[in-house]
């Protein structure tokens, strides 16, 4: 009698595992979504170290993102660039950047930063691919500056 159960736990497994398997997937269409390859605005920003800001007895050290004030943050959709120019005294060698878009991927082209990362970002322009859920593909350029 023990044997008969398992037996049937088991040819209900293997009967619905095929079954499972043999079910057509329903895909999603990305083309629904149009051309969204465009950047909307992007915010620069540091790393500063914090030191028991939370109220322990131990030092508690980490990090803490914070933005980095800009006097113009420029997109131009027709001309796909962006246009940052950081406050003086900006240290845009040790800053990264945070795009806001709609696109499916964005990747950097030609050495260009890797948003979300500190770099050095004082030898632009720089160069990224925004790609769409529907495929078109944009290239876009970001000039990051100083203020005098």
């Amino acid at each position: 009698m023990k044997m008969n159960k398992w037996s049937a736990v088991l040819f209900t497994l293997v009967v619905t595992t095929f079954i499972a398997c043999i079910k057509p997937r329903v895909e999603l269409d990305d083309t629904v979504w149009g051309d969204k390859a465009y950047i909307t605005s992007a915010v620069l920003f540091r790393y500063d170290t914090v030191r028991n800001q939370m109220g322990y007895d131990q030092p508690v050290t980490g990090y803490q993102n914070v933005a980095v004030a800009t006097n113009t943050n420029l997109v131009s959709r027709e001309n796909a660039t962006l246009t940052i120019v950081a406050v003086r005294g900006t240290n845009i060698k040790q800053i990264g950047i945070r795009f806001s878009h709609f696109a499916k991927l964005i990747e950097p082209l030609n050495g260009a930063p890797q948003a979300g990362t500190v770099s050095d970002f004082s030898q632009g322009p720089y160069k990224y691919r925004l790609t769409s859920a529907d495929g078109t593909v944009r290239e876009w350029t970001l000039n990051i500056s100083v203020a005098p």
